[in-house]
């Protein structure tokens, strides 16, 4: 009898770590050969230089699915000898409160942060290093699953920056910090390992291309300029 719940034990425990929805984590994945269904190429960008706070996403016409936005004069991400950018997965498999900027995803732990390509022409620039094994998503375990992702992407600077919430401090303090983050997006394919027998683990399709920005620089108020310019004529006066 003991031997038989035993059995039954590690059969359960193998169909929960099983049953763990998996997803292709990159964004140059899938073609007409491979079995993982779905495709996306979505290079992500770098800082505009001409508006350097200027948030833009959305696929070119040469991203998959093809797209209409244009990033002209704005060069691929990639990381160098002072930039060292990772991307990080976000995922919830149930309501989202809040937009792109701010929401409730949560950080996909098992195979969700992969560091970019230090290309920056041909097919890998602005691609990050796709990982050899599927990102777990904890809490998809049905095939019918269809959770809400997000790719948010900073530089580590060289590995001193490892949370979100740190990036985040860095961009407000300026310096020309920059991060990023996708539209949130849906995968209209069930996770790997959901189906009997275990399925391949779908691309991220539904991804689109976006940049990286940094911290808006706040303009002066006219209050703020109607003060200057006050103080100003107070020490006119005084040196007359």
């Amino acid at each position: 009898m003991k031997k038989i719940l035993l059995i039954a034990s590690v059969v359960l425990l193998t169909h929960a770590a099983f049953s763990q929805g998996t997803i292709t984590f990159g964004n140059r994945a899938g073609s007409s050969s491979t079995v993982a269904p779905g495709r996306v190429v979505a290079p992500v960008y770098g800082v505009n230089p001409s508006a350097p706070d200027r948030r833009i996403s959305g696929n070119t016409s040469t991203g998959v699915p093809a797209g209409t936005q244009t990033y002209t004069g704005v060069p691929f991400l990639a990381s160098d000898a002072t930039h060292t950018y990772q991307a990080t997965l976000w995922a919830l498999n149930g309501p989202v409160v809040g937009d792109a900027s701010a929401n409730n995803l949560q950080q996909v732990a098992i195979n969700g942060t992969a560091p970019f390509s230090t290309a920056t022409s041909g097919i890998l620039a602005g691609i990050w290093t796709q990982p050899s094994q599927g990102a777990v998503i904890v809490g998809a375990t049905s095939e019918t699953d269809r959770p809400t992702f997000q790719v948010r992407v900073w530089d580590t600077k060289g590995g001193t920056i490892t949370t979100w919430d740190q990036a985040l401090v860095a961009w407000q303090a300026g310096n020309n910090y920059a991060l990023g983050y996708s539209d949130l997006f849906n995968v209209p394919y069930p996770l790997g390992a959901t189906q009997s027998p275990p399925n391949q683990a779908p691309n991220m399709q539904g991804l689109t291309s976006f940049n990286v920005t940094t911290f808006p620089v706040p303009e002066p108020s006219v209050i703020a300029l109607g003060v200057l310019g006050a103080g100003c004529l107070f020490l006119l006066r005084r040196r007359k």
